[in-house]
């Protein structure tokens, strides 16, 4: 049986309470059959009363190192990176950005392709769309440009080099024997401590994405872009019928019901009394709905 596993990062108050909304989410749509996994760097470790909420969703809460040589200058974006070259008992790996909420059923099995990385193209051009930045970070590794392009999900949906967002990245746990992850952060790091290219942060996860791939040639599947719908900036669009929302901010989810239905589902599954003993700050995330810009 192909074993998935969810794994996202929850370092900070604010991730912990998206952190819960995510699995929450996950849970209802999905019950038992992925395995959920919150890292946490550096052992910043939630409230007791975050713990036990994590307990009732059955996520598996782990705590990991971040050295400080793991970047040139500290990138907690990379925290990401970092998590996902942890251990898992899984076939199937998935990361998703804590920022998230799932809105209805997923076969992440079926969004999968063999030998190849699970991905959605980015928004828009937001790192090398003008200038040869690009050109740099595959000259960097003595790579061609890539003739190929993948058609952005927002905006004037304009074809662009391979640029993914790196808020869903899932990939197999082999390619020929190679972890992915690993070579993901090997790349990443190169990249950021030796490429002598601007404008590297927070983008360095995205860039280094497609170079990844094209440096050990693994190919990416894209996928339909509900599985990764950016919502920041987005009114509320009826015919669109997203599977997981990327809200960014809480606030832009209160204009979608079916983020205001996974909230009001995650407070009636944790309750009052449980949700009583948090500290204020959490729940101070989840009242940021309806916060003004």
């Amino acid at each position: 049986m192909t074993k998935v596993a969810i794994f996202f990062v929850v370092q900070g108050v604010g991730l912990q309470a998206q952190g819960l909304l995510l699995a929450s989410s996950l849970r209802a749509h999905l019950g038992d059959k992925v395995d959920l996994i919150a890292y946490i760097p550096d052992g910043d470790m939630p409230s007791e009363a975050v713990c036990a909420a994590y307990a009732s969703l059955r996520v598996d809460l782990r705590v990991f190192e971040v050295p400080k040589t793991a970047w040139a200058k500290p990138y907690p974006h990379g925290n990401k990176i970092l998590a996902a070259t942890q251990p898992r008992d899984a076939d199937i790996h998935v990361f998703l950005d804590t920022d998230m909420v799932c809105v209805a059923p997923i076969d992440f099995k079926g969004i999968m392709a063999p030998g190849k990385v699970s991905v959605v193209p980015e928004g828009i051009p937001s790192w090398g769309k003008t200038g040869d930045r690009w050109d740099r970070a595959y000259a960097h590794f003595d790579l061609p440009m890539p003739t190929e392009r993948v058609r952005l999900t927002r905006r004037k949906r304009r074809e662009f080099l391979p640029y993914f967002n790196a808020g869903l990245v899932a990939f197999h746990d082999s390619y020929d024997g190679r972890n992915f992850a690993e070579l993901w952060y090997e790349t990443a790091r190169d990249f950021d401590v030796n490429c002598a290219v601007g404008g590297k942060r927070p983008w360095l996860d995205q860039i280094t994405l497609p170079l990844t791939m094209a440096r050990f040639g693994i190919g990416y599947n894209v996928i339909p872009a509900e599985h990764n719908f950016s919502i920041s900036g987005r009114p509320f669009e009826p015919n669109a019928r997203p599977k997981i929302l990327h809200y960014h901010r809480m606030r832009y989810g209160a204009d979608w019901p079916q983020f205001t239905a996974e909230m009001t589902r995650m407070i009636d599954w944790l309750g009052d009394t449980q949700i009583s003993a948090f500290p204020p700050e959490v729940i101070e995330v989840w009242e940021g709905v309806a916060a003004a810009p």
